[in-house]
């Protein structure tokens, strides 16, 4: 599905540079946009991928070190390389998934640090805490644009989106991706946010009791 995607990109690439002079202005943003457009759909079937994966594949639970599973994102992820990311405090084993969690806290980390202001650096602070005895509750705050209260509940379905794509990229599925990983791993996810304070997205999964 994604090869034709990739070829549209290819041939628009070689058009725009290697027939540069010939194109005139308008087709030149024809080009661009088109590329663009591809791109767009590239992360949308990616996103469909990977939420299919979760709704349908195995999900096998064991004891999970959030603590060094967000540390390993946080260095190898490029997008939130540049970003304050701080983590606070230490977060007690959790009982899920690594690779299911890996694309909650990566989905989660990359909103936090791309829906800012423009020319405002991205402070994201990280931190869990013990709820209700054998649940353990993450929290992502950011300082981000913040969310209305009545649509904080739309932004978990899929293809919602809140923000024009001309102002922040996105598929509109990555929250509906984060939302079913928790449900397969038997956890909830939830956000209190208003315009313009920021946003405190928040993960909870039981505790691991083994050792």
């Amino acid at each position: 599905m994604r090869a034709p995607l990739r070829a549209m990109q290819g041939f628009a690439a070689v058009l725009e540079e290697d027939f540069a002079q010939g194109l005139a202005p308008e087709a030149k943003q024809y080009l661009r946009r088109l590329a663009a457009s591809a791109v767009r759909l590239d992360a949308l079937i990616r996103d469909v991928l990977n939420y299919s994966k979760l709704a349908r594949g195995e999900m096998v639970l064991a004891r999970v070190e959030p603590q060094d599973l967000i540390k390993e994102i946080v260095e190898s992820y490029p997008n939130l390389r540049p970003t304050e990311i701080h983590l606070e405090g230490s977060i007690p084993p959790v009982l899920a998934n690594r690779a299911a969690l890996t694309q909650v806290v990566s989905n989660l980390l990359g909103n936090a640090v791309k829906f800012v202001v423009r020319g405002v650096q991205p402070h994201v602070k990280v931190w869990g805490e013990s709820t209700r005895g054998e649940w353990v509750r993450i929290w992502f705050e950011d300082n981000g644009i913040g969310i209305r209260r009545e649509v904080q509940e739309r932004i978990f379905h899929m293809f919602q989106r809140l923000n024009s794509p001309d102002d922040y990229e996105g598929t509109g599925i990555g929250l509906t991706i984060v939302r079913k990983a928790m449900e397969r791993m038997g956890g909830k996810v939830g956000v209190e946010s208003e315009p313009g304070m920021g946003s405190r997205f928040w993960i909870e999964l039981k505790k691991s009791a083994e050792p």
